[in-house]
């Protein structure tokens, strides 16, 4: 690179040595600098320009050498008895990149505009300024590098910074072209094929990207930065198999506590994605050893034991949590949900005071309204929960889970039109599974069975897996006496409440009595039961945007 000076760059010197002395000595200045003895070659050098103190060339040669020796306070050396317009010119380059060193990046640029001044085809002045520019944020950067290429089409690093300033401003097609094209120049450069699969990840063609990121990893197989990008463009192509395996690698080969942190969080986030969350938790764990007031992290290791159903655990992280910062909303809307899996009417008292200090410290959060309407409505104050699902309407009137959580209160209190009326403007802003048998369950307490059914059957073909379905459509056969639709609609669904119906099935079919039959098996009332038994995990499914935040796929270029 432009910092490592090799001896045939300062061959040019010797023309101007006369006597043995000053050639031996130079000499011995190279030797001492090229073995990195940089004291001896600074004195070397010294003593020669004592000895010819009109030689500008003495005075580059122990300017290179304190660059070399990363004493990048030499302007005054470099700028004594300026010499011809090439070296001139030079010698400004060098100042440039001493300001570099030293972070003065106006004054670098200055010295590079001298330097391009006097010798308007020195393309590395150029490109030093184009990078001086692209530091200080300027977009005329652009300019130097396209200068670069001008004067000197095979200047790879120009085609790379060129890369990196496009990909900064998101055009990332050019950027990519800009790669190609360095590559051309060095076929068999691991950074510009690293360069071109990191755009290619920005630019969503994941499937590309670990095309060159595999190719970096042929190249040079110790390449952290190609292994921990190859893993996230996996886990963007959701092959969990390969990403886990560059993962590890990764974790194997890291030595920067940074990136190995990050390669956690991704491994953690991807076990979440596979439902293994005592896996992500371990991750999560490990990395809090690291970021112990982290709060996000927190956050997500109380939501990762709520999902392993350890929910005083889940209570205690939130708890250090909300000890950190009283202020983290997130943290007492997830502390209360894990208080109401505790089932008993003490913990969904205590979950209640935490939903309203979530709202007290923001009245306008939406997961905060749902969330303690669920609370209200688990301790049948219904009322009370249908005004907080009215409020969260006024708030997001595209809620949808607001009108069904109002739908449900609705039903609880018996008016199965307002309920009606809440489901079908929930279905306007979105169509699932869940909605449609709500919707269904509504039309079957009002005695509508043939809509009821209808709307059981698209959600069946919605989601074939939505077992509350099959067991709703079940029980309208049942009331029919279609028993070999029954059995039909509940066969291979492994679900407790389905298997739970088989012995009224049997009992049923083989009773005459209309009162027997009924005490067999009550539709209505275990449809209202799994409905309301069923909105206890809407708590945790809002929880769900936390994980968002705490996403750690990054690029490094």
């Amino acid at each position: 690179t432009m910092r490592y000076y090799n001896l045939a760059h300062n061959v040019f010197i010797f023309k101007y040595f006369t006597g043995p002395l000053e050639c031996s000595l130079v000499q011995e200045a190279l030797v001492h600098s090229f073995c990195q003895n940089h004291k001896k070659a600074v004195e070397c050098a010294l003593a020669v320009t004592k000895k010819q103190p009109e030689s500008s060339s003495m005075f580059v040669l122990l300017g290179k050498i304190q660059m070399k020796a990363k004493k990048h306070k030499v302007k005054e050396i470099l700028l004594h008895s300026p010499p011809s317009t090439f070296e001139t010119a030079e010698i400004y380059f060098f100042m440039g990149q001493c300001y570099m060193e030293q972070i003065c990046l106006l004054e670098a640029c200055d010295a590079f505009t001298s330097a391009v001044r006097l010798c308007p085809r020195y393309a590395d002045a150029y490109y030093q300024r184009g990078l001086c520019r692209m530091q200080l944020q300027q977009a005329k950067c652009i300019l130097d590098f396209n200068k670069t290429l001008a004067v000197s089409p095979a200047h790879f690093q120009a085609y790379l910074s060129r890369a990196a300033y496009f990909g900064s401003k998101g055009r990332y097609s050019k950027a990519i072209m800009n790669c190609t094209e360095a590559l051309k120049i060095e076929p068999k450069s691991v950074r510009a094929y690293l360069y071109r699969g990191a755009l290619k990840f920005y630019n969503r063609t994941y499937k590309q990207a670990v095309e060159d990121l595999t190719t970096a990893i042929d190249l040079d197989n110790a390449c952290v930065l190609a292994y921990y990008n190859r893993a996230i463009s996996f886990h963007k192509l959701k092959d969990w198999k390969n990403a886990l395996k560059d993962y590890g690698i990764v974790l194997l080969l890291e030595t920067s506590n940074d990136t190995f942190l990050k390669v956690l969080i991704n491994r953690a986030l991807l076990y979440i994605e596979l439902d293994q969350h005592d896996n992500a938790l371990e991750d999560f764990k490990e990395v809090a050893q690291s970021k112990p007031k982290d709060r996000q992290l927190l956050q997500v290791i109380g939501l990762c034991y709520h999902r392993l159903k350890k929910y005083e655990e889940a209570v205690h992280s939130y708890s250090k949590l909300l000890k950190l910062d009283p202020f983290f909303l997130d943290g007492y809307i997830g502390r209360a949900n894990s208080y109401m899996e505790f089932g008993h009417q003490e913990a969904t008292k205590q979950a209640l005071k935490d939903f309203l200090k979530a709202i007290h410290l923001d009245p306008t959060c939406i997961k905060a309204r749902l969330c303690l309407g669920y609370n209200l409505q688990a301790l049948a104050k219904f009322q009370k929960a249908w005004t907080q699902f009215t409020v969260a309407i006024l708030i997001d009137p595209k809620c949808h889970l607001a009108y069904d959580g109002r739908a449900i209160v609705c039903l609880q209190m018996g008016d199965n039109f307002a309920a009606f009326q809440d489901t079908n403007a929930a279905l306007k802003i979105t169509t699932n599974a869940e909605l449609l048998t709500n919707r269904g369950v509504i039309n079957q307490f009002m005695g509508f069975l043939n809509c009821a059914m209808k709307d059981y059957q698209q959600a069946i073909t919605i989601d074939p897996n939505y077992a509350l379905a099959y067991f709703n459509a079940a029980n309208i056969y049942l009331l029919n006496r279609q028993f070999s639709q029954v059995l039909e609609a509940i066969s291979g669904k492994k679900i407790t409440l389905i298997y739970s119906l088989l012995p009224c099935i049997e009992s049923y079919s083989g009773s005459s009595n209309c009162k027997e039959r009924s005490k067999c098996c009550s539709a209505r009332e275990r449809m209202r039961k799994f409905v309301m038994s069923n909105r206890a995990t809407t708590p945790v499914y809002l929880m769900e945007d936390s994980l968002g935040k705490m996403q750690a796929f990054s690029i490094v270029r």
